[in-house]
């Protein structure tokens, strides 16, 4: 964790979806998620370029959240990917951007408890395009990657 929070090219940003919001968006993970037993810490951070095409989050995942024996359910493992993806739509001004669909490798067993590192990378344009293609990887301590996804966001015309 801390080689990633002290790397000079990213940012720390709030990480927008733990945040209530005044119309219940989010709440999914600004409240089922966000308690000792699911995610009990969560920061995030974008690699300052223009437009941002990286954000990263660190997340300490709990026992709330496992499908099997001491393994995070994988439902969840796709959420914590779109929930990073949505916080690099927010920080390049895109927040009505939605998911449109999102295709998931499990490569391996997210263990619980422990903290992961999850990336989301656009792959082209991000700022005014209507599409945004992304990849997103949640990895281990170590760096070893569990899970990878490849998403498409669209942003509507107006906020719905």
């Amino acid at each position: 964790c801390a080689s990633i929070l002290s790397d000079p090219s990213f940012t720390i940003t709030p990480t927008f979806s733990r945040h209530p919001k005044p119309h219940f968006e989010d709440s999914f993970t600004s409240k089922t998620l966000k308690s000792d037993d699911t995610i009990s810490a969560c920061i995030s951070l974008y690699k300052r370029t223009s437009p941002i095409t990286e954000v990263r989050s660190l997340m300490t995942l709990g026992n709330g959240l496992n499908g099997g024996p001491y393994m995070l359910h994988g439902g969840i493992i796709a959420t914590l990917m779109d929930d990073v993806i949505g916080t690099l739509m927010t920080v390049n001004q895109n927040p009505s951007a939605v998911t449109a669909y999102m295709n998931v490798r499990y490569l391996m067993p997210v263990v619980t408890p422990q903290t992961v590192l999850v990336v989301a990378k656009s792959r082209g344009s991000i700022g005014e395009a209507r599409k945004v293609f992304v990849d997103a990887e949640v990895r281990d301590s170590v760096g070893v990657v569990l899970a990878k996804a490849e998403a498409l966001w669209v942003r509507f015309k107006e906020r719905l």
